[in-house]
Parts: C-alpha cells; sequence; structure tokens
C-alpha cells in the first residue's frame, strides 16, 4: 500500500532520522545519553535479541516517500552511526528510491572508498547549496586516537579529504565543501595547534557548543529555566510536570515519531520499544487506532508511527503532558537559530521544543535570572 503524502506546515524546521543507535565508539560524552554520565559503550541495551530493531531500508522508503521534496528541507540522518546501518549498505539503498536531499550526521566509521561505494552512486543525494556541509563528521578524540592507534585527527582529516576522488566537493570553505569536521566544546577537549595544522587548508573544522553540566557548571544558553539541570545540578529533587509539543519530526530506528529527544533516548535506554512496535506491525502500524493499547502502562509514549496511514503532521501540533521536565536534552531546549535564520536576523529565540504550564515551585523563583520573561511560561498556580 502506498502511503499518502504528509502534509508540512511551512514552520518545520527539521527532519530527523535516526537509522541505528548502535555505534562503533564508546565515548565519554555522547549527546545521545540523556543522563550524560558517560556510558555510551552499553547506552541502549537491545534486551531481545531475536527482535529486529530498525526498519528496513524498503519499509524507510516507504517512509521517506511520504514526506514532500523540499530543496530548502533535507532529512537528516543520524544515530548512533549511520554508516553501520544495515551493514553499511542502507545509506545508498535509501538514498537510490528517494528524492530527497539529505545531511548525514557520522563518526566516517567506514573508509572512504567503502563509504562511497555503498551509496550506489548516490553522492548527489548529500550534495545540496546550503552554507554548511551536507555531511557533518563529529570528532572523538580519545576514542578515535584509541582507533586509529594514537594519529585520530590526522585520519579523520585524511577520509575527509579522501572523499574528492569519490564525486564530493572538499574545500576549507564551508559553505563550498560537502563536508566538515565538528568537535564538541566540551572543557576536556582542546583544539591544539597540531590540531589546525592538519585541517588548515583542506577541510573546515569548527566547535559546537557544549550542552550540559561538566563540574558542577552548566554550559549553554537555554529558553526555560532548570530544563536540563534541574536534577543534574541537584537544583530540586524530582522532575516537574509541564505541557509540550515539538517543532521538528523525530523518527527513531523503528520509524515511531517522538515527541522530543529525550523521550526518544531514554526510551531505548531502557531496551527499545520492540516488543511494542511487533505489536504494531501486526496491526498493519496503525497506531493511532492501536498505540494507547500497545503502549498502556508505559511513561515514555511516541507520538505516532511513520507507517500509520493514519499519521499526520497536525499530530505534532499538540501540546502533550509531560512530567519529565528538568531532565530536557540540551538541543531541545537551546536557544538557536532555526533554518528561517529567526534568531540572527530577527532576534526571535527558536528552540527544537514549545513548552507552556511549567509547574515551577515558588521556592526556585529567586534562582531563576530573568524571572519576569520565564513567568510566561509557568502554569499561573504554581506554588
Amino acid at each position: 500500500m502506498i502511503l499518502s503524502q504528509l502534509q508540512l506546515p511551512d514552520s518545520l524546521n527539521y527532519v530527523g532520522v535516526f537509522l541505528t543507535l548502535e555505534c562503533n565508539l564508546g565515548c565519554s560524552y555522547c549527546i545521545n545519553d540523556p543522563e550524560q554520565t558517560g556510558q555510551r559503550g552499553a547506552l541502549f541495551p537491545i534486551k531481545v535479541k531475536q527482535q529486529r530493531n530498525s526498519l528496513t531500508p524498503a519499509e524507510w522508503v516507504k517512509a521517506l516517500n511520504r514526506i514532500p521534496y523540499r530543496l530548502d528541507l533535507p532529512i537528516t540522518l543520524q544515530g548512533g552511526e549511520p554508516m553501520l546501518y544495515w551493514k553499511g549498505r542502507g545509506l545508498g539503498m535509501i538514498l537510490s528510491e528517494t528524492p530527497h536531499y539529505f545531511d548525514l550526521l557520522t563518526n566516517f566509521a567506514l573508509k572512504p572508498e567503502v563509504f562511497a561505494s555503498n551509496l550506489n552512486g548516490q553522492q548527489a543525494k548529500l550534495q545540496r547549496d546550503a552554507p554548511y556541509p551536507s555531511i557533518r563528521i563529529s570528532y572523538h578524540a580519545d576514542e578515535m586516537n584509541r582507533t586509529w592507534h594514537g594519529d585520530g585527527f590526522t585520519e579523520l582529516v585524511n577520509r575527509c579529504t579522501a572523499l574528492a576522488d569519490h564525486g564530493f566537493k572538499v574545500s576549507p570553505s564551508k559553505a563550498e565543501s560537502d563536508v566538515g569536521i565538528y568537535m564538541v566544546a566540551h572543557p576536556q577537549n582542546r583544539v591544539t595547534t597540531e590540531m589546525e595544522a592538519v585541517y588548515a587548508g583542506r577541510v573546515p573544522f569548527e566547535t559546537k557548543e557544549f550542552l550540559g553540566v561538566d563540574e558542577g557548571v552548566l554550559h549553554g544558553h537555554y529558553l526555560y529555566p532548570f530544563s536540563t539541570d534541574l536534577i543534574a545540578s541537584g537544583i530540586h529533587p524530582q522532575t516537574l510536570s509541564c505541557e509540550c509539543r515539538t517543532t521538528e519530526l523525530l523518527l527513531d530506528p523503528l520509524g515511531f515519531v517522538w515527541g522530543c529527544h529525550y523521550y526518544l533516548y531514554q526510551s531505548w535506554v531502557e531496551g527499545g520499544p520492540v516488543r511494542q512496535f511487533e505489536a504494531l506491525e501486526a496491526q498493519g502500524f496503525r497506531f493511532s487506532e492501536w498505540g494507547v493499547k500497545i503502549f498502556k502502562g508505559h511513561k515514555l509514549v511516541p507520538v505516532g508511527h511513520i507507517l500509520d496511514p493514519e499519521f499526520s503532521m497536525a499530530d505534532l501540533e499538540v501540546f502533550r503532558s509531560c512530567y519529565h521536565y528538568g531532565r530536557c536534552i540540551g538541543c531541545d531546549t537551546k536557544v538557536k537559530n532555526n533554518r528561517f535564520q529567526s534568531y540572527y536576523d530577527k532576534g526571535i529565540a527558536h528552540t527544537s521544543v514549545n513548552i507552556r504550564n511549567i509547574q515551577m515551585p515558588e521556592s526556585l523563583f529567586d534562582k531563576i535570572d530573568n524571572l519576569e520573561q520565564a513567568r510566561q511560561f509557568f502554569k499561573p498556580s504554581a506554588s
């Protein structure tokens, strides 16, 4: 059955597809880690090994073809490590059967020639006219030095530049390059003069803001007070309730649609919705009809499923009750720019989620900067 196309709102900022949450690295800091406790190696246990933990390439093709093609709205493939999806061959299988441009977030797990070969000649799907690279490669010093015998950064830069031999544009200017390297500006990470000498004149390199708590200090700028560090910083003994909705389309490896990154990640930390997927598949993926029954008793419930014939983007516009405020993932509540340049050009703060009616205790008011501005997000009867 061919599924109807989704009606995308003009305001949709981001489509994120987590092809897999498996990874070849075991980093001490990982953005997939809801608690930021440095446990990437054992972060996502799939408890029932005989059950599959991802959609097939054919299912992803069916799902992604529901999304109307837009030149200015690429689909971002990520993980985990997306190069490993479907034994490395999945990317090319998906790109070959979909019209979209894609962005790729990766740690470059495969050698350049293997990666290029697996794309099945679909390099152009990862090349678009944009002010930044479509292939964004994360640098993880400790793990890459371990994997590549102490020479991790040089190996990574060499892999990037080698893509020029496989149909990609590689330039030190990020607006002209299909590939760039990014490192989280964690307090323990350093850009050395040796690193600068390696990438200079060859490939773009930037640091990205670290989001989270390190040695008792919160890093990042957030619209909603204590959204990420209420528990981590010991500000309050328990999470708070609120109402929340997403501004993005977030799809996990099994095609479930989630309202935020915390719900997506934490559901997989707890083993993944593999049993629920099996039950939903038996009902033709009709989440709108069977979702409540299948997820009964679960605290982390998705918004829908991308293969549900009745799934609609309107499902994302509903404010839903949440009881996990204070454990939000930083990328959801940080103040940032969107694809319309609303923050840089207009001074309008964008966040990946919209939150309202936070039941903020008055005992915390004196700890909040810009309290009067923050009150607009609080439930009026908060006490």
